[in-house]
């Protein structure tokens, strides 16, 4: 994956939740775009709901996967839950 790949996505306007999968398995979600910091270089940092935070190696990220897009006209589901 290309890091180019990674900014696009959390940029991605309307934001769409996403997954990073690296190499040993480990996926981790973002929900909101203000979930993660990433510069552009090595490391991006996740944040989670319950406090947790990973550094995570860019390097080792091999794919995205992209919740599917919400249709034009519906209501996205709430990242923090409840309605």
């Amino acid at each position: 994956m290309r890091a180019e790949n990674l900014q696009e996505v959390i940029r991605a306007v309307p934001f769409r939740p996403f997954a990073l999968v690296v190499a040993d398995g480990f996926q981790v979600v973002i929900r909101h775009p203000e979930w993660i910091a990433y510069g552009g270089g090595r490391t991006a940092i996740v944040l989670e709901p319950d406090d947790r935070t990973h550094f995570i190696d860019v390097i080792l990220v091999t794919r995205l996967e992209l919740d599917p897009p919400v249709p034009a006209g519906s209501i996205a589901p709430n990242p923090n839950g409840g309605e």
